[in-house]
């Protein structure tokens, strides 16, 4: 079954400042789940027809491109879910939309250190790190340790 991708204004909750949130609404399998876009808009300045900000919204632009991009990223979760013949529902796809986890090792981030700190002109700094580097690499050969970051 597909699901459906929608951003609505979640009038049921007001915000201390008198606004609603604007969520994400995924339906998969007759089950809902939302998320929040981390921006929130007047009841009266959203179109709750066409589910889109009204034309005297202020940053109106900027909300519709977040829109967009928001809506783009988890279709393209679960475009890749479903090529991969992965089976996925509302929630495991916010999940999996929001969890980007990059792999790197730890010698990437050494290097990479160095380098921000090379580049920052603090060479004595870094050339502590790379006679730490260098110790690493003869004892232990390599630096090929999985890290895991967000």
């Amino acid at each position: 079954m597909s699901e459906t991708i929608k951003v609505v204004c979640y009038k049921y909750k007001t915000l201390s400042n008198g606004e609603s949130p604007l969520m994400i609404r995924i339906c998969k399998d007759g089950k809902k789940k939302y998320q929040s876009l981390g921006i929130s808009v007047k009841a009266e300045q959203w179109d709750f027809k066409t589910n889109q900000p009204k034309d005297k919204c202020p940053n109106r632009e900027r909300i519709a491109v977040l829109i967009s991009e928001k809506i783009n990223e988890i279709q393209k979760t679960a475009l890749d879910k479903r090529i991969a013949g992965k089976d996925f529902t509302a929630t495991t796809l916010i999940e999996s939309a929001t969890n980007k986890t990059t792999h790197k090792t730890v010698g990437e981030y050494y290097l990479t250190y160095i380098r921000n700190l090379q580049k920052e002109n603090r060479i004595r700094y870094a050339g502590m790190f790379e006679v730490s580097y260098s110790s690493f690499i003869k004892f232990n050969k390599h630096l090929d340790i999985s890290v895991f970051s967000q």
